[in-house]
Parts: C-alpha cells; sequence; structure tokens
C-alpha cells in the first residue's frame, strides 16, 4: 500500500525512481496505470517504478493513444509485464485484440494474471518467442526481466538458460485468425531482424499497420533492418516523434515509430 501510494504522489523525477525501488519489498504487487492493474516488482530496477507512475516510454504511450481505436488489433513481441498490452487492450475495448508475447516463464505468468486481473477476456498472452523459423532457441534469462535475450552473449557473460519455443509472427497471426494487425510494439533485444523477417507476410498485408521498434545498438543491425523495411516504404518517427519524420532508420537512439504514409 505504501509503495503505490508513493506511486501515486511522489515527483516524476529519476531520484525518486531509484530511491522508490531500493525502499520497495522484493515481491510483485498490483498497480493502477493507464491500462489497468499490472503486476510488477519495484524492488526489480527503476523501471519498474516508471511503469507503476506511468512515466515509461511517455512518447511512445502517447502514440499508441493517437493512432489506436476500438475493434483494432495490437500485438506486443516482447511484452515483459505488460505496460503497452494493457494499455492497448483498454483502448481496443472487447471488440478488439491484443497478443502479447512474452518468452521468459515468470514475467509471462504475471503477464497473463495482469489479463485476468482486468478482465480483458480479448487480450492473450503467449509464452513463446518471435524469430524467422519454427522450433526452439535458448533463452538467457538476465537479472533485469526486460534484457532477457535470444542473442548470444560474450563468453565472458553467464546467466541460466530456459529453452522456449519460437514461432514467426506470421504464423501467429494465422493460428489467431487475424483478419487484420493495425499496430505492433516489437522490444525483442537484438533479435528484432529475424522477428520482421518472421512477419514479412504480415507487413505485406497490413499497409495500415503502425509498428514500434526498439533498435539495436550494432550500427551494422541496423542497417540490414533498413535494407530489409526499405521495400515497404516506411516513413520513420525517431523516438515516436511524429514531427520529425525521416525515410531513413535513424543512425542512433533506440526507439522509433514506422508508418507508410
Amino acid at each position: 500500500m505504501l509503495m503505490q501510494m508513493l506511486c501515486r504522489f511522489a515527483p516524476r523525477r529519476h531520484r525518486v525512481y531509484r530511491l522508490i525501488s531500493r525502499l520497495a519489498p522484493d515481491r510483485f504487487e498490483a498497480y493502477r496505470t493507464e491500462g489497468g492493474l499490472i503486476y510488477l516488482n519495484l524492488h526489480e530496477h527503476p523501471m519498474m517504478v516508471q511503469m507503476a507512475m506511468g512515466t515509461y516510454e511517455p512518447a511512445k504511450h502517447a502514440m499508441i493513444r493517437r493512432h489506436i481505436r476500438p475493434g483494432m488489433t495490437f500485438i506486443d513481441a516482447g511484452a515483459n509485464f505488460g505496460d503497452f498490452a494493457l494499455q492497448a487492450a483498454r483502448l481496443v475495448g472487447g471488440s478488439g485484440r491484443v497478443i502479447a508475447i512474452e518468452p521468459a516463464p515468470e514475467t509471462y505468468s504475471y503477464l497473463q494474471r495482469s489479463f485476468e486481473l482486468n478482465g480483458y477476456s480479448h487480450a492473450r498472452a503467449l509464452p513463446i518467442a518471435l524469430s524467422d523459423r519454427e522450433g526452439f532457441a535458448d533463452l538467457q534469462i538476465l537479472p533485469l526481466t526486460t534484457a532477457h535475450t535470444l542473442a548470444p552473449l560474450p563468453p565472458q557473460y553467464i546467466y541460466p538458460k530456459v529453452t522456449v519455443p519460437t514461432r514467426t509472427l506470421d504464423s501467429v497471426v494465422a493460428d489467431n485468425h487475424l483478419e487484420r494487425v493495425d499496430m505492433i510494439k516489437i522490444d525483442v533485444q537484438e533479435v528484432e531482424l529475424e522477428v520482421l523477417r518472421g512477419a514479412e507476410q504480415t507487413l505485406r498485408a497490413n499497409p495500415q499497420l503502425v509498428m514500434f521498434l526498439d533498435l539495436p545498438k550494432r550500427i551494422e543491425m541496423r542497417r540490414a533492418i533498413a535494407e530489409f523495411l526499405a521495400p515497404f516504404g516506411y516513413t520513420y518517427f525517431p523516438d515516436c516523434n511524429e514531427a520529425e519524420p525521416t525515410r531513413e532508420i535513424p543512425p542512433v537512439g533506440l526507439e522509433v515509430a514506422a508508418i507508410r504514409i
């Protein structure tokens, strides 16, 4: 209860986020956000405090708010605890669909619990990873839940692994009988290109689609993503700022939105 009160009334400052994270007990509790109630462990990282306070990636939340409407379909690849998926579930309403993909077992379980807590029967969580092929892969479980990755790490970094099923986004769309997809968020820690390759049919079939990409840091990976997406004719919005469109994948920064105009 104390942490929930702090998240409602404390100043929105990075120093405050860090302080609340340190003071918070190491357990999951439900916090009220724009999308409804979400299970979070604030002790994990100040980022979780930002989610609870509604200040995490505000430009992306605002762009979702501007573009999504009741009855639409939203896919969240790398949903984590569901900050964006819950917002979308509230906005699309019962006539819409939300598919949230989260391969890490514990994170998936709390994501599913959050959907159930809010009564979002039109939102479905899938315990899989997206890739460019069907099969299985090792998910590396890092201390920060948002950093779990299928990508290989340098040999000096040794973390626990869990084997998870991999699917293509195209197959997920087909299996869930989605006639159209209106918005996709992709935050998959260095395997964005593989996810995009497995979504080619979906991207081609949905010219109205709004896409959010958390880009890899390595410039060669950004170039490969730019080359793959070039035929689709996207306009990009770095940091989800619709006042600054560009036809090129930005060379720096992590977040970009993409729309075919």
